[in-house]
């Protein structure tokens, strides 16, 4: 039996198979209008250009900067009030001397939730600067399939047709202030008091630069509607804007009406991880261990934790579990090993550098693992492997901190000689 092509079209929307449906959306176009078909081309092309650019509500640690900006942060905060690393205090330099050592031996320590931060952070600034290009190269062409000057508000349709044209704007066409245009078009015509409308005019105003706005817009959409990707917009906002700790109010009232949330308890961790509240991130994180066991974010932060505060008997625990939960990966295995060499386990340590190598696939983490290596080395005497390890780490990446270790340890290499050299004249 033949299927017709309405059917089949909505059939692969519903089915997520959403090339198929633009191209059958495309041919069927060709021969007829149908306002229906437009609308779900329009909504598959919004939510591609979604998943490929990862317009979801994300948070950005990274303060916003403009040099036209009339108002200033100081440059000296208050401790605990910033996400600037380069500020120090007296009663922070202890813990951050241990940590800088410990990162020193340990590149690749980190390297789970740094990977995690920098997949966040990229390809959220990536889908800000082309949205359409990311998702939609060599599909149909990015022209406007309705307008709303052609819907009367009394038509059932008009309202997911505003929202969807609003989300086509923004995410495809990424042209903000004729997504606002439509915002407010739809607003004096419809309903007034939908929450969503005034959501997503604080993304617009967010993304211009206009914080105050999009702050007004986000309380105005809380008095009518306490929704979770509210809270999560204005932690967003607070955290570009390097206020911590107004991003820490938001997440405690969010707590208060969704409890134990686990979006908004791995913000709350994030941000007190950031500021340098170690003890208080990993509480939530544990938090969030309990409630999603597959969350590998917070299962590598409590065991970093762990690691770095002397205990890497139960950081290996961590790390196994993460070994039995998550895809195998370099970083895993590079801290198995480190875990293994501090747990004195002999046995172990070279097989999971091994695997940790094996599964390796950038030239920078390779040299991490072989500085790993020669770190192992000099833990067991053997200077001269040592020092051949720091020369495969730079031989495949040059950094710095390795070049230095090098030097470090061929000068001492040169000391042992003459030291040698000179007892064997005097016996």
């Amino acid at each position: 039996m033949d299927i017709p092509d309405d059917y089949r079209i909505l059939h692969l929307y519903k089915t997520k198979q959403y090339d198929e449906c633009l191209k059958l959306c495309e041919e069927v176009l060709k021969d007829k209008n149908d306002r229906m078909i437009e609308f779900i081309r329009m909504r598959a092309m919004t939510i591609q250009v979604k998943v490929a650019a990862n317009a979801y509500d994300e948070v950005d640690y990274f303060s916003y900067q403009d040099e036209l900006a009339s108002t200033a942060v100081a440059k000296t905060p208050r401790p605990g009030t910033t996400f600037d690393k380069q500020i120090r205090t007296a009663h922070q330099s202890s813990t951050n001397k241990r940590v800088s050592t410990a990162a020193t031996m340990k590149p690749g320590g980190s390297g789970l939730t740094a990977r995690a931060q920098s997949a966040r952070t990229a390809l959220r600034s990536a889908g800000r600067a082309s949205r359409a290009a990311t998702a939609l190269a060599g599909g149909p062409p990015l022209n406007m399939p309705i307008s709303l000057r052609f819907l009367p508000k009394e038509e059932t349709t008009f309202t997911p047709a505003a929202k969807t044209l609003f989300e086509y704007v923004y995410y495809c066409e990424g042209d903000v202030r004729k997504a606002m245009d439509i915002a407010f078009q739809a607003q004096k015509s419809g309903n007034t008091s939908d929450w969503w409308w005034h959501h997503s005019l604080s993304r617009c105003y967010y993304t211009l630069g206009m914080f105050r706005q999009a702050d007004d817009c986000l309380r105005r959409a809380l008095k009518q509607n306490k929704h979770i990707s509210v809270y999560l917009r204005l932690i967003a906002m607070y955290v570009a804007l390097d206020q911590p700790i107004s991003a820490l109010d938001i997440c405690k009232q969010g707590l208060l009406v969704f409890h134990d949330s686990t979006p908004l308890l791995m913000e709350t961790a994030r941000i007190n991880e950031q500021i340098g509240s170690s003890d208080l991130a990993v509480k939530d994180f544990r938090i969030v261990a309990i409630q999603d066991p597959f969350n590998m974010e917070a299962v590598a932060n409590i065991a970093m934790y762990n690691f770095y505060n002397d205990q890497p008997e139960i950081a290996m625990r961590y790390y196994r579990r993460l070994l039995a939960t998550t895809p195998p990966s370099s970083e895993i295995y590079n801290n198995l090993g480190l875990c293994c060499l501090y747990c004195s386990q002999w046995d172990l340590i070279l097989p999971c550098f091994r695997q940790a190598l094996f599964f390796s696939t950038s030239p920078s983490s390779k040299a991490d693992i072989w500085f790993n290596l020669a770190h192992v080395a000099l833990s067991t005497g053997d200077m001269s492997l040592a020092r051949r390890c720091l020369q495969v780490s730079l031989a495949i990446f040059e950094k710095e901190y390795v070049r230095q270790a090098l030097t470090a340890l061929e000068a001492r290499l040169k000391t042992r000689k003459v030291n040698d050299g000179n007892y064997k004249s005097y016996t």
